[in-house]
C-alpha cells in the first residue's frame, strides 16, 4: 500500500468484486483500472493479506476472481463499511453534536468484528479532509435543547453573544431548524416580537432554556425557500445581481453551481457574465471581492458602489505602507 493512487485502486477492486455476482478476471479488473494484470495480481494478494477473503473459481478455462463476506453478520456490506470509513474523517465539522456521537458509536461497533488488518488497510485508505476555517464546536446541550424545542414547538429564552457588538444578551426566541453551512452550525429562528428571521451561529450561544409557551409556526413561513433564495446564511430579500469575470476566472465560474436561479452569458472575448436572483448583500459582497480584479459587478447600483467604496479603501490601506 504505497501509494494513495495504489489504495484507491484496490478499493475499486473491491467495490467491482461486491457488486459483480460471478466475479471479474484479472483482465477485466485490468480493464476497469487501467493497468496490467500482473498489478491485479499484486493487488489482490495485497488485499487477501489485509483480511479480505477473494476466491478464485476456473470456469469456461477462465479464472474469476469473488469476494465473499467473511465477517459476523452486520447488515452491512463491505461496500458500506468503506463508505462509512470515508465519512469518518468528513464529518469532523459534526464534532460537539449528537450525530457525531451517534455515528461514532456505529461504526466501533462494527470495528469490534473487522479483522486488525483489514482495519489498518482501511485507515490506510481514509479520506482526508481539508478543513481551513473551522469554527469552534457549539455546546452539545444546545444541539439538544433545540431539537426538542423545534420537535414540540416550544418557546425558549436564548442567551446570545452577538459577534458585532460582543454584547451577550438573553430574549425569546421561536426555533425552526438548524442550517449547515461553510463549517459551522445556525440556528434560523425569529424573536417573537419582530417578523424578521434569525441566523444565529450556534457556538456563540451560551444557554438555550425551554419555557412552557408553545407556538405555531405561521403558515406564510416557507423556510426551505427563503434558504434557496440566500445566496449565503442571511436570509434577505432577494435582488437581481450581474456580474462580468474575466476569460481567467470565468474557467472556474462555469464549474460551479453559486445559485440556483444562476444564468451564464458567454461574451466573444472570453469573459462570461453570471446572473442571479438572490438575498444576502453582504455574502454576495464578500464573495465578489474574493475573486479581485476578475469580477465586476454590473447590477444593482448599490452593491457597485459598496464595492468600489471597499477597494478604495483597501487601496488606501496599502498606500500607507
Amino acid at each position: 500500500m504505497s501509494n494513495t493512487r495504489q489504495i484507491v485502486r484496490q478499493l475499486d477492486i473491491l467495490r467491482t468484486l461486491d457488486a459483480w455476482r460471478y466475479g471479474a478476471t484479472l483482465q477485466e479488473l485490468a480493464d476497469e483500472s487501467g493497468v496490467t494484470t500482473r498489478t491485479i495480481q499484486r493487488d489482490i494478494k495485497d488485499l487477501k493479506e489485509a483480511g479480505f477473503l477473494i476466491d478464485d473459481e476456473v470456469r469456461n478455462r477462465r479464472t474469476y476472481f469473488k469476494l465473499k463476506n467473511n465477517l459476523p453478520p452486520l447488515n452491512f456490506p463491505i461496500n458500506e463499511i468503506i463508505a462509512l470509513t470515508f465519512i469518518e474523517e468528513i464529518g469532523s465539522p459534526l464534532e460537539g453534536t449528537p450525530y457525531k456521537e451517534a455515528f461514532q458509536k456505529t461504526l466501533n461497533r462494527i470495528r469490534t468484528v473487522i479483522p486488525e488488518k483489514m482495519q489498518a488497510f482501511l485507515e490506510k485508505a481514509a479520506y482526508y479532509p481539508h478543513h481551513r476555517g473551522q469554527k469552534e464546536p457549539p455546546f452539545p446541550e444546545v444541539f439538544k435543547t433545540a431539537h426538542r424545542a423545534i420537535k414540540e414547538h416550544k418557546v425558549c429564552n436564548i442567551t446570545y453573544r452577538a459577534i458585532t457588538t460582543g454584547q451577550t444578551k438573553t430574549y425569546p426566541i421561536t426555533p425552526f431548524r438548524f442550517l449547515y453551512y461553510h463549517n459551522g452550525y445556525y440556528l434560523i429562528c425569529r424573536n417573537p416580537k419582530y417578523d424578521d428571521l434569525l441566523t444565529l451561529a450556534a457556538e456563540r450561544i451560551q444557554d438555550l432554556e425551554i419555557t412552557s409557551q408553545t407556538f405555531e409556526p405561521p403558515d406564510d413561513l416557507d423556510i426551505e425557500n427563503r434558504i434557496q433564495q440566500a445566496f449565503g446564511i442571511t436570509l434577505e430579500d432577494p435582488m437581481d445581481v450581474k456580474i462580468r469575470f474575466s476569460a481567467w476566472q470565468a474557467r472556474y465560474i462555469k464549474q460551479r453551481t453559486w445559485h440556483p436561479s444562476q444564468e451564464i452569458e458567454e461574451l466573444d472575448n472570453g469573459e462570461i457574465i453570471l446572473s442571479f436572483q438572490a438575498g444576502g448583500f453582504y455574502d454576495i459582497k464578500s464573495w465578489i471581492l474574493s475573486h479581485g480584479a476578475d469580477a465586476e459587478v454590473l447590477e444593482p447600483a448599490d452593491l457597485r458602489e459598496e464595492i468600489i467604496k471597499e477597494l478604495k479603501k483597501n487601496l488606501n490601506f496599502y498606500k500607507k505602507t
